[in-house]
């Protein structure tokens, strides 16, 4: 199978239609958390978090960081070549159970897997941002 065949899937949203999805998911995410349905927002982040890393994807083709959005997250997590803070941030989404917590605590809601969704999403644009400008500058 060529490498286009392998990428088909990635190539159906440009990177910044990707970062729109990603956006609108971090939303939904934000919605979810706030209303309490747990599961809803973990689901959320984790799809803001691996349609922000498609983006990158789409610029800088990593094999080795499978197809899916949980694969794309795993990967980032383990992958030395890239900020601790951001390993950190997939790692917070890789490690946090889809299961709401047994007890809820009453106050403001647990906005962690948002924050470690968002802060992917905006890495993923600045990282974008900088590839293209090396590009263009040789």
């Amino acid at each position: 199978m060529n490498d286009h065949n392998e990428r088909d899937w990635l190539l159906r949203l440009s990177p910044e239609e990707w970062l729109a999805a990603a956006t609108n998911e971090l939303g939904h995410c934000k919605d979810a958390l706030e209303r309490r349905s747990h599961r809803t927002g973990v689901t959320h982040a984790r799809r803001a978090a691996g349609m922000a890393l498609n983006a990158l994807l789409r610029v800088r083709w990593k094999a080795n960081w499978g197809r899916s959005y949980m694969d794309h997250i795993v990967a980032l997590a383990q992958d030395p070549r890239e900020p601790q803070d951001v390993r950190d941030d997939a790692q917070t989404l890789v490690d946090t159970k889809p299961i709401p917590p047994e007890l809820v605590s009453l106050g403001k809601a647990d906005m962690r897997v948002l924050q470690a969704a968002a802060n992917i999403t905006a890495w993923v644009r600045s990282r974008i941002e900088s590839l293209r400008a090396a590009a263009t500058s040789n």
